[in-house]
C-alpha cells in the first residue's frame, strides 16, 4: 500500500528564504492495522526478541495503600530496522531498535518530560537466532497498548515548531501566512512519525533540551499520535488514497486512529534521545 500526503499550501523557503536552513526530513510512518512479521518494522505486534533474554519489567508501582506492587511486563510499542529507516543513527553493530514502555505514567530522565517510562533496545537482528515465541500479556490498560500495525513510510519536509526558530523568524512567517490567508500546514507534521519536530501546543518548549547524562542536545526520535489527521475532508494530512473513506465508519476510524491508543488526553507524545549517543536514557514528552 502507498499512502500519500496531500500537497502543502505553500513553500516556506520560497516565501521566507531565511527558513530554508531549518527544513527537516520527517518520515510519516502511516501505520495501518495488520499482521506484521516478528522481524519487520512495525508498531505494536511481536518483537524480534531473544528467547534467552529476560523480558523487561517495571517495578516502580504502588497500590492504593502505597505498598509496592508488580513488577509488570513492559509493552512492545515499536520496532524499526536500518533497512527500512536509514535515517536512524544506529550505534555500531546494530540494525534493529525496539521501543517498550510501561503503560503507567512515570518520572522521566528529563525533568520536564511526562508520560510512559520508555526503554530502547538496540540490537543486531542476525544475533537473534532463537526468537521468543509468545510475548507477555500487556495487561488491561488498552489506552497505551498499541494495536499491531504495518508501516507505509513516506518522507516529507517540515519546519520546526515556532519556539525552536530564532527570534523574529517565526513572526515573519506567520505574518506572511496571515497576509495571504494561508494555514501553516508545513510545520510539525502530525501523526506517527520518525524524526522532525514536535508541536508544543499544551506546554511550552522546555527551556533546556539536554541529555541528562552528557548534556548533548535532545532530538526527536519518534512521535506517537492519537490521530493521524483531522476529520475534515480537506485536511492535507488525510492521505489521498483514503479521501473516500467516511471517517465515522469502522474503516475510517481505523485509518485515522490506527494504533488505538489515547496518547495523553487525546494528543501526541515525542520520544527524545541524546544527539550524541541514542543509548543514553530517553525521555517522553506528552502534549
Amino acid at each position: 500500500m502507498i499512502l500519500t500526503t496531500g500537497p502543502a499550501s505553500h513553500d516556506p523557503a520560497r516565501d521566507v528564504p531565511e527558513l530554508a536552513p531549518y527544513a527537516r526530513t520527517t518520515v510519516r510512518l502511516h501505520p495501518r492495522r495488520g499482521v506484521p512479521g516478528a522481524r519487520d518494522s512495525h508498531l505494536g505486534g511481536p518483537l524480534w526478541w531473544p528467547a534467552a533474554e529476560p523480558w523487561p519489567v517495571c517495578a516502580g508501582h504502588r497500590d492504593v495503600n502505597g505498598r509496592p506492587s508488580g513488577p509488570y511486563p513492559l509493552v512492545a510499542v515499536a520496532q524499526l530496522t536500518a533497512a527500512d529507516f536509514p535515517e536512524i543513527r544506529f550505534p555500531d553493530r546494530t540494525d534493529l531498535v525496539q521501543l517498550l514502555w510501561c503503560t503507567d505514567w512515570h518520572d522521566q530522565p528529563h525533568p520536564e518530560g511526562w508520560g510512559q517510562a520508555c526503554r530502547l533496545f538496540w540490537r543486531r537482528a542476525d544475533d537473534v537466532t532463537d526468537p521468543l515465541g509468545d510475548q507477555p500479556d500487556p495487561g488491561e490498560d488498552e489506552d497505551m497498548v498499541p494495536r499491531a500495525c504495518v508501516l507505509h513510510p513516506e518522507r516529507l519536509t517540515e519546519y520546526p515548531w515556532h519556539e525552536e526558530l530564532p527570534p523574529g523568524l517565526a513572526d515573519r512567517h506567520e505574518a506572511w501566512l496571515a497576509e495571504h490567508g494561508l494555514d501553516d500546514d508545513v510545520s510539525t507534521i502530525p501523526g506517527c512519525k520518525l524524526g522532525g519536530s514536535m508541536r508544543w501546543g499544551v506546554t511550552d518548549l522546555p527551556g533546556s533540551m539536554e541529555c541528562g547524562e552528557c548534556r548533548a542536545p535532545l532530538e526527536l526520535f519518534l512521535q506517537l499520535d492519537t490521530y493521524e489527521y483531522d476529520m475534515a475532508a480537506e485536511d492535507r494530512f488525510r492521505p489521498l488514497q483514503e479521501r473516500g473513506l467516511d471517517p465515522r465508519s469502522e474503516a475510517g476510524r481505523a485509518a485515522r486512529e490506527p494504533t488505538g491508543m489515547t496518547v495523553g488526553r487525546g494528543g501526541h507524545a515525542g520520544l527524545y534521545v541524546c544527539g550524541a549517543d541514542p543509548r543514553h536514557p530517553a525521555s517522553l514528552f506528552t502534549q
